[in-house]
């Protein structure tokens, strides 16, 4: 088996003497569907769960781990088996555990983990998740062939381009910092009224 980078997202279950490995590249994330579906997936499986919507959120959860591993994992979610018959075949793991490792492949496949940096600027959301944006920008920037850029997860992405374009340090306080630190200094002098 290949190594396990737990860094970047990826976990291995073994089971019956089979490893099964699950990686949350964007290649990966964009078997889930389209970029608008890819997004509904991950509000649904990160969003509130009721009696309502469960199957769906458990159908979500099972699209995720199969499109995130290299094998077969049916043994893993779960399946229906038979011809005339149609039999459920209960999944290895239970659900709750499944809906965690879902959670953790798309946390790592399409936000990444690192700390977000400090700025001013609302973020945008964004209806729709582009994995080949981040695949251009990684061969772009960081000089990657494509095929590697494709099974980088959002993680490992992020980390790259912190390591190629790092942070500028933090020793120049913003003007908003300072007008507030010095609007409570004031106060708790007395200074203001």
């Amino acid at each position: 088996m290949k190594p396990v980078i737990t860094d970047v997202g990826q976990f291995a279950i073994h089971v019956n003497e089979v490893d099964y490995l699950f990686t949350p590249s964007f290649l990966n994330m964009t078997k889930l569907g389209d970029p608008e579906k890819i997004v509904k997936i991950f509000s649904t499986i990160f969003g509130e769960i009721n009696n309502f919507n469960l199957n769906q959120v458990m159908q979500y959860v099972d699209k995720t781990l199969e499109a995130c591993c290299e094998t077969d994992c049916s043994v893993i979610t779960g399946y229906i088996k038979g011809e005339d018959k149609l039999i459920n075949i209960e999944p290895l793991i239970p659900v709750e555990d499944k809906l965690v490792l879902a959670q953790h492949l798309l946390k790592h496949g399409l936000i990444g983990e690192i700390p977000p940096k400090k700025n001013n600027d609302d973020t945008d959301y964004s209806n729709e998740f582009h994995a080949k944006k981040f695949v251009y920008l990684a061969v772009a920037h960081l000089g990657m062939r494509e095929s590697d850029a494709w099974n980088m997860s959002m993680t490992a992405f992020q980390e790259a381009m912190e390591a190629k374009f790092p942070s500028p340090k933090n020793d120049i306080v913003s003007q908003d910092d300072y007008d507030s630190a010095m609007s409570y200094a004031d106060s708790v002098v007395g200074l203001s009224c």
